[in-house]
């Protein structure tokens, strides 16, 4: 697809004029306004401490305070009571070496006596490493604390230091409120840990975000101008029409994002409603009518119902609702929501009052492979799972974080579907980062082939021809059976996946090879994993491509008020790495 040499070259220009906004906004990006409330400090102080810890070590002196605690038992070891407690000293003192902020907490908790206070603190009495010990032994008893030490050595050797770190105390929170804002990574249960994992990022300048949201504005409107609407092949017995649909990816409860949205109705399904649904995704840079061929083959050919929205790709923008991000993707995995209305409405827009399906199959392209990824993870947390039939990946990718894609599709029960249809490895596949998430998601099981001599846009046919030729023109034409064949293996692979068996779509042991026939000619495929690439001028810019995915880590998100939640409500923060 055009998802890279586009991305590239429509935004090549705004990047090396914003190279150096990105870079100063990446080392100044410390302060800004508050926004979270006292409930959410103790859950997201433990993601801001490394930062904490530097402004700490600059601006306070907690190395001078905590020093005399750590040499505290060798002070005391002249001026023993008794022989028990000589004895006892050494003893201590190889327990508490490595454990010093152990030691020193209970001794600020009579101080002050607040749970997100003393999250905090924990980086002004011990170096960073050890601020997670702390955390993780802080409600630990203040009478068991306080019985390792006795009560006439207290008297004399902590007095001075305890008086020391109140002053540091008093300063933490001030400093914490200020970072807060700046980066908060979502934390989710231990179930879904892995999908939601994050990195701070440095928050990207207004100037840069306000800059390449205009860009792709720019870009919509021309794409919108020269793809025009969605064109049926000749002959089509499908009914497209378009109209909206509302996504619930926004800041706040209770809004969201209209897009657009086409619809394509087989015949006959006003008289007899279809009970099967296809989502159908598309790229990056991408929009649904430039898939009208693929979509109307699938709805003729699986009599299914095939809604493709189209989603913007603009990934400076504030909320997080375009096509990569996290929030999206739940927010179209609340479409499939018991009681949600979004997609009988958008569809009844269109012109179709019919019931919509209770079983969808998600298709997506390229990003979009990604996404309706994220989408089957999220219906997996939503308990909504019993209404997905299985997935087509038609050479999906995911740009952020491959891993994210591996850990949401590994969400999805074994028993419902997952199918890669692939391009062999190359440039505007990156390199295969999707045949690899999938891979390791399901590792003994069968998931996809890839097409010999394919290219990245095989399944991605349109009928404009202007924009079919711009992409295969930059992409790699593809050949006659080539796309004939990826036409014959998405349908095969819905029908079955819909029927709950594998009769019609083609199915191979790892590495086999296959050949068959198409209206166009002989095609061959072999199966996931492989060894295949393909050679592209563009190839030779692989060890860029990890740095142009960094690009994408500049991402404003919506953090839910729990931040162990994996939801798109609450409110808006800026700067975190998905």
């Amino acid at each position: 697809m055009v998802d890279r040499f586009v991305t590239w070259f429509s935004v090549g220009v705004l990047t090396a004029g914003m190279s150096a906004a990105v870079l100063a906004g990446a080392g100044a990006a410390i302060a800004d306004e508050t926004g979270s409330s006292g409930a959410d400090k103790a859950n997201t102080s433990e993601s801001s401490k490394p930062a904490e810890n530097e402004a700490d070590s600059t601006d306070q002196e907690p190395a001078e305070s905590t020093e005399p605690e750590s040499t505290k038992p060798e002070s005391m070891e002249p001026e023993p009571t008794d022989e028990d407690v000589a004895e006892e000293e050494p003893a201590e003192e190889e327990t508490t070496e490595e454990e010093e902020p152990v030691e020193e907490e209970p001794a600020r908790e009579p101080e002050k006596d607040k749970g997100s206070d003393r999250v905090e603190d924990e980086p002004d009495t011990a170096a960073a490493p050890a601020a997670k010990a702390v955390v993780a032994t802080q409600t630990r008893s203040k009478d068991t604390s306080e019985a390792k030490v006795d009560d006439t050595v207290a008297e004399t050797a902590t007095v001075a230091p305890a008086v020391e770190q109140e002053d540091v105390v008093l300063d933490a929170p001030v400093v914490d409120e200020q970072a807060e804002t700046e980066a908060v990574a979502f934390a989710s249960a231990p179930a879904t840990a892995a999908i939601t994992a994050t990195a701070m990022a440095p928050r990207m300048p207004a100037i840069v975000r306000f800059i390449g949201t205009l860009v792709f504005n720019l870009y919509a409107v021309a794409t919108r101008l020269l793809g025009g609407p969605p064109i049926l092949p000749a002959n089509s017995t499908v009914t497209v029409r378009s109209s909206t649909l509302r996504i619930d990816c926004a800041c706040e409860d209770g809004k969201g994002v209209e897009v657009p949205a086409d619809w394509y109705i087989p015949q006959g399904a006003e008289e007899n409603p279809p009970e099967r649904m296809i989502y159908l995704q598309h790229g990056f840079l991408a929009a649904g009518p430039w898939y009208s061929h693929t979509a109307a083959a699938l709805a003729e050919q699986t009599n299914s119902i095939v809604v493709a929205p189209s989603i913007t790709s603009n990934f400076f923008a504030a909320d997080a609702c375009w096509l990569g991000a996290a929030p999206m993707h739940e927010g179209m995995a609340k479409l499939f929501d018991d009681g949600n209305t979004a997609l009988a409405e958008s569809a009844a827009a269109a012109g179709y009052t019919g019931p919509i399906p209770d079983r969808v199959v998600l298709m997506g392209h390229s990003l979009g492979g990604g996404a309706v990824s994220g989408i089957a993870g999220y219906m997996v947390e939503r308990e909504t799972i019993d209404r997905l039939a299985g997935v087509v990946l038609l050479d999906g990718v995911g740009l952020d974080d491959p891993e994210r894609m591996t850990e949401s599709l590994r969400l999805v029960p074994l028993d419902i579907p997952i199918y890669q249809l692939a391009a062999p490895v190359y440039f505007w596949n990156n390199f295969g980062v999707g045949l690899d998430a999938l891979v390791e998601a399901r590792p003994d099981t069968f998931v996809g082939v890839t097409l010999v001599g394919g290219s990245h846009v095989d399944a991605m046919r349109g009928g404009n021809p202007l924009i079919q030729f711009a992409q295969e023109l930059v992409a790699g034409f593809s050949k006659p059976q080539n796309s004939a064949a990826a036409r014959m293996l998405m349908v095969g692979w819905v029908n079955d996946m819909f029927a709950g068996n594998q009769e019609e779509g083609i199915y191979l042991e790892p590495g086999e090879a296959f050949s068959f026939e198409t209206p166009k000619g002989e095609a061959s495929v072999v199966a996931l994993p492989n060894t295949l690439t393909k050679w592209f001028p563009f190839n030779f810019l692989k060890p860029l491509v990890p740095l142009m995915d960094g690009l994408f880590t500049f991402e404003s998100t919506c953090v839910a008020e729990s931040v162990g939640a994996r939801t798109a409500a609450g409110t808006c923060q800026g700067s975190i790495a998905a």
